[in-house]
């Protein structure tokens, strides 16, 4: 057990970002492609992914407007590309860069959500699951930038 820990303490921490950037951007991705077409997303048995996508907060400028979503894979792709950044030079302004545009992406999916439960009042699961991937990079992202210094001195990962 003490032997699976030290070797997950060896995993950079711009791995776990990478991962997340790449789970937020599937799904966010997904979400563009069908708003894109016009289409409603498949939520199972679950029926409110139709009723957030139908609702006037799925598009930012009308009904003809560009799908919240596409901004959802806006920013993954800039997360991901600052967490490569990160892990390949052990700048920390590159994770700094990906703490500060996390910190804006789960703003507005408080906002969001807030949308969702009380304006909408449906919850789509797939904008729940891209909201969760995005408060967990967050979290991991803030998790790593207060205990940079700690890890650099330990030589645990670059940082």
């Amino acid at each position: 057990m003490i032997k699976l820990y030290h070797k997950i303490r060896r995993i950079h921490p711009a791995f776990v970002l990478m991962f997340l950037d790449l789970v937020g951007l599937g799904i966010a991705s997904y979400l563009s492609i069908v708003e894109l077409r016009h289409e409603l997303p498949v939520c199972s048995i679950l029926k409110g992914c139709e009723d957030v996508a139908r609702s006037q907060y799925a598009r930012i400028g009308g009904p003809d407007g560009l799908p919240v979503a596409v901004f959802g894979v806006a920013l993954s792709i800039i997360l991901l590309v600052f967490a490569f950044i990160w892990w390949k030079t052990g700048d920390n302004r590159a994770l700094a860069v990906h703490y500060g545009f996390s910190l804006v992406g789960v703003l507005f999916e408080g906002w969001f959500t807030y949308a969702e439960v009380f304006l909408i009042h449906a919850v789509c699961i797939w904008c729940a699951a891209y909201g969760i991937s995005l408060v967990t990079r967050f979290i991991v992202a803030l998790w790593v930038w207060l205990r940079r210094g700690r890890y650099a001195a330990e030589g645990s990962w670059s940082g």
